[in-house]
Order: structure tokens, then sequence, then C-alpha cells
């Protein structure tokens, strides 16, 4: 059935004003079709519309005789699925440790609004290499690792893997912080936290851990990249690897951070459109008109214009005190959040205090220190007696004896530290001994402008903090030694000549420890002599494990060394 030529035209007009109106709603403007033209292209008759039905039916006819076009997703659904932020967040977790050298498991964890606890992001905060859990040698192994990749509870800052590294890495924003895993579980100052996670990860091969920063939009975080122990190092903190590390952790912070900013732009765009919907509905109920009756009047589409341009307020330029009254007010916000977060931590996180030590290791503690004392006192009575420029005091060193014989893995017991730290100490009180000093007996609340100087209590209290700041600094801590910068700054009496008796007595203690220490089958000193950042030369300095009384030492890896270069 055909229809006659004046219905085709009647019909093509009535699109042709459908669409015009269309596209004026959606501009926000009056349609441009003459009034004069209405009863043609907008009155439109039953005839033209029953030609109209006609026509697009035989379309639809036509269309069902053709081969079905391939199954796409609608653009709703896509448009859906690439802002689903927990799959933006799992793509860059995956992609960070498939393309990064080295890297078996990647973890992204983020710290909560009271600055208590570290939790890692779920879901996809977590990737693990599914080629690296396959390879490991034993189905126990295997389970450990999927486990590890299921599962991880939170920790406190400064505790546990996380905790840890968490505080060690905020000090060098920008760049990754490497640790190995096993001098983690050496170290008798590092909390290890709930669950055993560290020493699990250690057992599955995974000895190197990667953690770089993120902080967006009040979102503090950190990404942990986790390598095999026989990784090749030179490979793994190349600058082209690092600087991949660094730009994924950007993407994958930036990613979660813009999640509350997201969904607060999504409820708004709602408010609108349920406002913009019932403004519609009053305007049907107030004229009771129709859709298109309402589209076509031009003196509501106008009203509508108007209202919908008052409701845009023009930008207005900031002035100089609207510009303080905001850095004030958010400054005051982030004060009082971390006054509130600071009241929070007061409880304390529910950690297990230090192991006790057995009634045998401390007697060999005992003995061990009581003969090391013994010979510092005679040293210095002997020196003392000699040559009072070289006069130094031997209880300097009661407590480094405690942290060598008591602690013997911590790293603030190692020669390098007791050396390094010890001279250190005494040349900034030294130093700050030649500051003119007040009055002996003013505080730190009076001055005296009767006398030039700095009060002596001011010079002791800057000595201990420059001292205490200085080895943090240089990665030199040994607690003990910071008595040296209060005792150098406030006495005369110790001088150049002290600093090498200071130095005769450091050799004293480390050779009797070495000597002694060493006896012992659950014990071992040194773990390192010079300590050297390992990475930047190629070369890794492991130190020894003690487990049960037997060694479980790995030497020292080379980058040299043939290492697993397949996906390691």
């Amino acid at each position: 059935m055909s229809s006659s030529p004046s219905e085709d035209d009647e019909a093509q007009a009535a699109e042709n004003s459908h669409v015009m109106v269309s596209r004026s709603i959606m501009v926000g403007s009056s349609p441009s079709i003459s009034r004069n033209n209405s009863s043609v292209g907008l009155d439109v008759s039953s005839r033209s519309n029953a030609s109209i039905r006609e026509r697009e039916g035989e379309q639809s006819a036509s269309e069902a005789a053709a081969p079905a076009p391939p199954v796409v997703q609608s653009s709703n659904n896509n448009r859906r699925n690439s802002y689903n932020v927990d799959d933006l967040i799992r793509g860059c977790v995956a992609d960070a440790g498939l393309n990064a050298y080295g890297c078996v498991f990647v973890e992204v964890w983020i710290m909560s609004p009271d600055g208590t606890a570290l939790t890692r992001v779920e879901p996809g905060g977590h990737w693990m290499d599914p080629s690296f859990a396959n390879s490991l040698p034993s189905e126990e192994l295997r389970v450990k690792a999927l486990e590890l990749n299921r599962h991880a509870s939170d920790c406190p800052p400064g505790a546990g893997l996380a905790g840890t590294v968490f505080n060690e890495a905020a000090l060098s924003r920008r760049k990754v912080h490497w640790r190995q895993i096993q001098s983690m579980l050496n170290d008798p100052f590092v909390q290890l936290g709930s669950g055993q996670r560290m020493s699990r990860l250690h057992e599955i091969g995974v000895g190197i851990v990667g953690s770089v920063p993120f902080s967006f939009q009040d979102q503090d975080g950190l990404v942990c990249f986790f390598s095999r122990s026989n990784v090749n190092l030179e490979r793994l903190r190349s600058p082209v690897n690092e600087g991949f590390l660094i730009g994924s952790t950007d993407l994958i912070g930036a990613n979660y951070a813009i999640r509350k900013n997201r969904e607060a732009c999504a409820a708004m765009r709602r408010e609108l459109f349920i406002e913009a919907i019932k403004k519609v509905k009053k305007e049907f109920r107030k004229g009771k008109m129709s859709f298109v009756d309402l589209a076509t009047d031009e003196g509501v589409l106008d009203r509508l214009s108007k209202a919908r341009d008052e409701a845009q307020s023009p930008l207005e330029e900031e002035g100089m005190a609207t510009m303080v009254k905001k850095r004030v007010v958010m400054l005051g916000k982030k004060v009082l959040k971390r006054i509130n977060n600071s009241r929070n931590k007061w409880k304390g996180t529910d950690l297990q205090g230090p192991a006790r030590q057995s009634s045998m290791e401390s007697a060999f503690v005992a003995f061990g220190v009581f003969f090391t004392m013994l010979a510092v006192l005679k040293l210095a009575a002997a020196i003392n007696g000699a040559d009072p420029d070289f006069k130094f005091d031997g209880g300097w060193y009661a407590s480094t004896l405690c942290i060598t014989f008591a602690l013997t893995p911590a790293p603030v017991g190692q020669p390098r530290q007791i050396f390094a730290a010890h001279l250190w100490n005494m040349l900034v009180g030294l130093a700050l001994r030649q500051i003119p000093s007040g009055a002996q007996t003013l505080d730190f609340m009076q001055w005296n402008a009767d006398s030039y100087g700095l009060p002596l209590i001011w010079k002791q209290a800057l000595a201990v903090a420059i001292g205490v700041a200085g080895q943090a600094k240089l990665g030199i801590l040994h607690p003990p030694a910071t008595g040296l910068s209060y005792a150098f700054v406030s006495s005369d009496k110790y001088s150049w000549g002290t600093i090498s008796s200071v130095y005769l007595a450091d050799a004293l203690v480390v050779a009797l420890s070495v000597l002694i220490l060493n006896l012992s089958e659950a014990k071992q000193y040194p773990l390192f002599w010079l300590g050297l950042e390992w990475g930047d030369s190629g070369s890794c300095w492991f130190v020894p494990i003690q487990s049960k009384g037997k060694h479980l030492t790995n030497c020292m890896r080379m980058s040299k060394a043939k290492g697993d270069d397949n996906n390691v």
C-alpha cells in the first residue's frame, strides 16, 4: 500500500518539526518554526499519522528480513562500567604489577580517617601474579600465598609490615622506600603485628618490599610492591622501574581519592534531575497542556530559559579577604582533625609486648655485660688517672651494653651505629659549647639582659635535640649516644682528647661483644659492619636470622648473581 504525495509531504513536515522541537529543547531556546505554518507542521491529521505508522511498519519489516547486527553493549552500560571505581582501582593495581620489573605481589593500604589503622583497599586493592603462586614448590606454600592475597588484617601505624613501611616511607616522599623482610624480622624494635604476615611472606619466597606513599585530597595511603628474594637488584632499583612504581602509585591513589567526590557529584546530579522533573510536572498540572504544546510554546520556553540563566550566577573574583578566610578555615579544620585523631590514639592498639627471654639467655646476657662493663670501667680508670685531657665516664656504656647483649639483632646496636652516633653527638656538644652562656641560674622562661649569652639549659636542650635529629637524618641511630651531646655541651672537662678515649672504649666494647656473643648458638654479632645502603651499587647486604637456636643464614647476594628474570 502506497501513500499519496500530499501525505508524504505532511509526514515529512511533521518529522522535521519534531526534530527541530527536540533540538530546541536540548539547547534551551524556542523552536524556529513559523507560527503560520503550525497548521501544516504541528497539527498533524489522523491521515498523516496513519501514513507515518505505515512507513514505520514497512521499515521494521525490512529490518527484520535483514541479518541481525552483532550484539553491542549499550552505551549506558559502557558508561556505568567505565566509571566503576572498583574496576578502575583493580585495573591500575594489576597494570602496576604486570609491568613493573620483579613484582609478584601488590597491595594498596589506606589510612583510616582517625589515623589509628591502615586498611587494605577492598575490593581491587591487591594483586598477585598467578605464575608466582603456581611456581611455589609445595601445595602448602601455594595455599599460604593465596591466603595472603585473599585476606589482610588492619594494622596500626608503626606496627606490622604495612604500618612499619608506612612510617618509614613517609619520610622519603616521591621516592621508593626499599626494605628487606628478613632484616625486619631480625629487628626487635619492629612490631610484627598480628597474623605473622611478615613471616608468611618470607616463607613463600618474598624477600623485598618497595613502598611508595601517596596523599590526595586528605587521603593518605601506601602502595607496596613485593619481589622475590633473588630478584636482580640492579634492575629492580633502576630509575626506569622506580619511576614506573611512583607513577603507578600516583594513579592508584588518585583513583581512590576521587571516589568520595565522584559520589558527591553523582548525588548532586540526581537531585538536580529530580528537581527538573518536578518543575516539568508542575507546568503540566498548571497549564493542563501536553508535552508537545509545552515544548512549542515560545512564552513557556522563554520563561524557562530566563529562569535557567538567573539560576546560573556569574563567576566573581575572590578578594584577598575571602581567600585568607578560606585558608584559615581549612587550616582550622586540619588542626581540629589532628587533635581528634590524637585523642583516638591514646587508647593504644592492643599489641602484645616483647617476649621474655629464657633463664639461660638472661644468665648469658648477665655474664657478657658484667665482664664487658668491668673492662670499660678499668679502661676509664686507667685513662683518667694518666691524663685528665682524655677523661671520660665509663658509665656512658651502660645503655649500650643493654642493647648489644639483650637486643643483639637490633640495628641500633651494630658497630657502625655505635661509632658514628658517638662521634656525631660529641661533635654537636663541642660545637654548641662555643655559644656564649648566660647566667647559670636562669631557666628557659627567663632572659637576663645584664649577661650576654644563652642560658645553659637552652644549650643543653638544643644539643640533645640536634643530636637526636641528626642521628635520625643520617641513619645512625644509637639512643645511648645522645647523652654525649648533653655531657659535652655541659662541661669543659670533656675535650678533643675525650673523643679518642671514647673511640678506644668503643673498640673494646665491640671486640668483647664479638668474642662473647658468638659463643651462643642463638646469637650472632655483628649483623653488619658498615651496612652500606644496598642497591645503589647493585649489592644487597642480607643479614642472618636466628630461629630456635639455629642459624638460618643467607649470604650477601650480589646483583651479578643469577636472578629469576622471568617475571620474578
